[in-house]
């Protein structure tokens, strides 16, 4: 959802002569933390499923990458957008880790995103999500919101932190663009 969204914001923000030059100066406290933690739970998505050893320690791998990007949002947080961001990045982390490691996703917002397909392979426990049970907690920030076009550009299911998330990271670089 969110390399969808901000393709769409630097669209816009090239028509509203915007120039990546202007982003690109920004001044972003700790950017290689950033960089860090998203290429750590990159690395733990990827090796999930093809090490025992992984599969096992995948809860503290998230763990140590969302503290780290927490830190780093909050060390950005008079930035545009970066409040946002953080929130949406804590919000994920809260359902993740009350929940044994992975993001709970809805079945019935799979189905009418028509992402059924999707069902067996969480059943499967291959992914970095799982699905709702009657033991899910805080359901209300899982992935439950189903989206398909003409709402995105693709089907998926997404939750309050990733929108959150993607509103921050939208505002941050529309405005550093346009600024």
């Amino acid at each position: 959802m969110i390399y969808e969204i901000l393709l769409l914001v630097v669209l816009i923000a090239f028509w509203k002569k915007g120039s990546l030059i202007r982003l690109a100066q920004t001044e972003i406290q700790l950017s290689y933390l950033i960089i860090t933690s998203l290429l750590l739970q990159l690395a733990a998505m990827l090796l999930y499923d093809r090490s025992v050893w992984m599969a096992e320690t995948f809860p503290y791998w998230i763990t140590v990458s969302y503290t780290m990007l927490a830190y780093a949002c909050w060390r950005n947080r008079k930035l545009p957008g970066f409040l946002w961001f953080g929130m949406g990045m804590l919000l994920n982390f809260l359902v993740i880790t009350v929940n044994g490691g992975r993001m709970p996703v809805s079945v019935d917002a799979l189905q009418w995103a028509g992402l059924s397909s999707y069902i067996p392979l969480l059943e499967e426990g291959l992914t970095k999500h799982q699905l709702m049970t009657a033991n899910t907690h805080l359901i209300f920030l899982a992935d439950v919101v189903p989206l398909r076009p003409p709402f995105a550009f693709s089907s998926m299911v997404v939750s309050i932190g990733d929108i959150a998330a993607t509103w921050g990271i939208s505002r941050f670089v529309y405005k550093k663009m346009t600024e």
